[in-house]
């Protein structure tokens, strides 16, 4: 039986965790951003619900704080960074403050989490996993704010793991492909809503490729793996033997993420592009 502390507990992977979690007897701090939110699960003795908004730094200053006292004396086993926000739109059209909503929450979080769970995981083995996606490994069009905060979090694990050798401590990333949970499924109607807002110009440029991705992910549902398969791979790095250092859960992410590594830059736009079934200006755009 373990101790794990999962951030983004109210829905979708890491409710998931929660779940299987207390199903193994395992003690669990289930992290959430409203406190409302607690009434989403099932009393346990074995659980502990925590609020904390990982977008803010004392609030996760203060949640780790509470989950200390929640344990008691027993040490923290595990971290799962789960909690991620993810905004569509063209990086021409999608605002700065936007990016830094999706920055706050998703690369921020994660270094928040990081920093106050590394005290508490060093020195027995404890392990973090923070939850990036195919896209922290490549980049897809409509998704510039995710993909880059996703980059980001690999580069900060990366970084992390090198500075802590011989800490007795593990920092993992796993790299789920497409997952069916609401944030991927609200994106058909987030898309139709920013295709209404444009303008003609902006819809002359990029209502094409909106309306070809909002056609892509409304078809590619039964292709998306669920949140008990993205769970299962996460709890492969939390309890294997030897973990690694990365986890590509689900057939998507290994593809596309061997892609990225493998073929040339123009190549890879080549195939972002073939997915959208993208096209270049009408020859008379300028004339319009």
């Amino acid at each position: 039986m373990a101790n794990i502390l999962i951030t983004g507990a109210a829905g979708g992977i890491g409710q998931e965790l929660v779940q299987r979690a207390l199903a193994r007897s395992d003690t669990v701090v289930a992290v959430v951003r409203k406190a409302a939110d607690a009434s989403s699960f099932r009393p346990s003795p074995r659980l502990h619900v925590v609020a904390m908004d990982v977008s803010d730094t004392a609030s996760v200053e203060r949640g780790f704080e509470e989950a200390d006292q929640k344990l008691g004396e027993a040490r923290l086993d595990a971290v799962v960074n789960a909690a991620a926000l993810s905004i569509p739109g063209a990086i021409e059209l999608t605002s700065v403050r936007e990016f830094e909503q999706i920055f706050n929450t998703n690369t921020l979080g994660s270094l928040r989490v990081l920093k106050a769970a590394l005290p508490r995981l060093r020195g027995h083995g404890g392990r973090l996993v923070l939850v990036t996606s195919l896209w922290g490994r490549a980049s897809g069009p409509l998704l510039g704010a995710y993909c880059a905060s996703k980059h980001a979090i690999e580069s900060l694990a990366d970084t992390a793991r090198r500075e802590t050798a011989g800490m007795k401590v593990h920092i993992i990333v796993a790299e789920p492909g497409v997952v069916k949970t609401d944030m991927y499924t609200n994106q058909v109607a987030e898309t139709e809503g920013l295709i209404g807002e444009m303008s003609p110009a902006q819809n002359a440029l990029y209502g094409a490729l909106y309306r070809r991705y909002r056609k892509l992910v409304a078809s590619s549902g039964g292709q998306a793996i669920t949140a008990a398969q993205c769970a299962a791979g996460i709890e492969k790095a939390l309890f294997a033997r030897r973990p690694r250092v990365r986890y590509r859960i689900g057939m998507d992410s290994r593809f596309v993420c061997f892609l990225a590594w493998l073929l040339p830059d123009r190549w890879m736009d080549a195939v972002m592009g073939g997915s959208l079934n993208n096209r270049p200006l009408p020859a008379d755009y300028e004339k319009r």
